[in-house]
């Protein structure tokens, strides 16, 4: 019976997500997104605490407040600072990424090494390697649009090859067609 409210309320969080993004597009129905971005995440939340397999309910609940600690200061930078705000936002969910992933194999390598198959051992390593990417490069790009002092504001230069700008704007040629 739980089972199926999980799944019921997985549904319908999925729907809300789908519509609140839908919602955001327009700036006369944003507000309604938002209220729905909401309501879907506190219906996944709740989704997933009543499941009979959650034995630790702490770790919900301080996942919920490190949220809380991490969220509340970042809905209240001026509107000018939203890019930077979204860099971070985006470096969290990769360090989340990340975590997660590294977690999944040392749950796997420690409780039943049987199922770390050569796929899913390359696809945690996919999971940890681009979630960590992410957290880097979207701390660079926050402190890049911050004009933090030790990050340098020229295109970052690969050491092997200092004539080879990093930045992707040019470290390829123009196509023929385009010349």
């Amino acid at each position: 019976m739980i089972h199926a409210i999980a799944q019921a309320a997985a549904v319908l969080a999925t729907a809300l997500f789908i519509f609140s993004l839908h919602w955001m597009n327009d700036p006369k129905t944003a507000r309604r997104g938002v209220v729905a971005g909401v309501t879907g995440m506190v219906i996944a939340v709740g989704a997933t605490w009543i499941q009979p397999e959650i034995v630790h309910h702490g770790w919900i609940g301080l996942a919920i407040v490190a949220g809380f600690i991490v969220g509340v200061p970042l809905s209240l930078v001026p509107l000018t600072a939203v890019p930077q705000r979204t860099a971070l936002s985006h470096a969290f969910g990769g360090l989340a990424a990340g975590l997660v992933g590294s977690a999944e194999y040392v749950l796997g390598l420690t409780e039943n090494p049987a199922q770390l198959t050569t796929f899913r051992t390359s696809a945690i390593v996919a999971e940890v390697i681009l979630g960590f990417l992410t957290f880097t490069g979207s701390l660079m790009a926050a402190g890049k649009l911050q004009e933090v002092k030790w990050i340098p504001q020229r295109p970052v230069t690969s050491s092997a090859s200092p004539n080879i700008p990093c930045s992707s704007r040019r470290s390829a040629p123009a196509p023929s067609w385009r010349r």
